[in-house]
């Protein structure tokens, strides 16, 4: 029987963010907790019985993911850890886990331990709408959700008025950022095919020769941000 509904706010993953986030010491785990503020006024972070915990613990597991996929594309960063690692770290349930799926969800070529990973996946994946929204309508917009993320990189202790303003982030461009843009518009989604060096921001710029994955490119206003991406597709 479920027991009175409570609400997992970041307490409650305090003890496993720094492994979760990989935090350098930088503005990640501060991203991360406003992030997960806004998950619990989505509605996002309430359980009632130990099925509800393992369903947002997950939610937890798809933030963390999510993020770790962002640095992979925004500036270079390893895989993340096994889910299946996560959830040992949260204590989670194989049954209570097989619950969440349902008994109908196919795991084609999943056995032992690779069963538990393919079935947080999965879980993991069914989330990433929902995050997706409720950061959004958060932040406003997909520009301004990435340039929050983008800010991470940033020392946690930086002055406020030395930081990089979304202005700033949002004009002067890069492979990598017009990447995990795209990853942020698209739905925490990446592309399937990524984007050839030299490829013109706009239908009328000539051909570029192709440039080292660092190189910038000249400044746009935020909107071309978009018709850049258009472009890429």
């Amino acid at each position: 029987m479920a027991g009175p509904t409570k609400t997992l706010g970041w307490e409650a993953f305090a003890s496993v963010a720094d492994e979760f986030f990989g935090s350098l010491k930088r503005s990640e785990l501060a991203w991360a907790r406003q992030a997960w503020e806004v998950l619990g006024r989505a509605g996002l972070t309430a359980a009632a019985g130990e099925p509800d915990r393992h369903l947002v613990a997950v939610r937890f597991m798809a933030l963390a993911r999510l993020y770790a996929e962002f640095g992979r594309h925004a500036w270079g960063r390893g895989a993340p850890p096994r889910l299946s690692d996560w959830a040992y770290y949260l204590e989670l349930d194989a049954l209570r886990l097989g619950q969440l799926l349902g008994p109908a969800e196919p795991l084609p070529g999943a056995s032992g331990d690779d069963l538990v990973e393919a079935g947080l996946a999965l879980l993991v994946e069914r989330e990433r709408p929902a995050l997706h929204r409720a950061l959004i309508e958060a932040a406003g917009s997909a520009s301004r959700l990435f340039a929050a993320m983008w800010r991470t990189a940033e020392p946690a202790d930086l002055p406020e008025d030395r930081r990089e303003s979304d202005e700033s982030i949002l004009n002067d461009l890069s492979f990598e950022k017009i990447d995990a843009f795209e990853y942020v518009s698209r739905g925490f989604v990446a592309r399937v095919t990524p984007p050839k060096l030299g490829t013109p921001m706009r239908p009328e710029a000539a051909a570029e020769p192709e440039r080292a994955p660092g190189a910038k490119r000249a400044r746009l206003n935020p909107d071309a941000v978009l018709a850049a991406l258009e472009q890429l597709r």
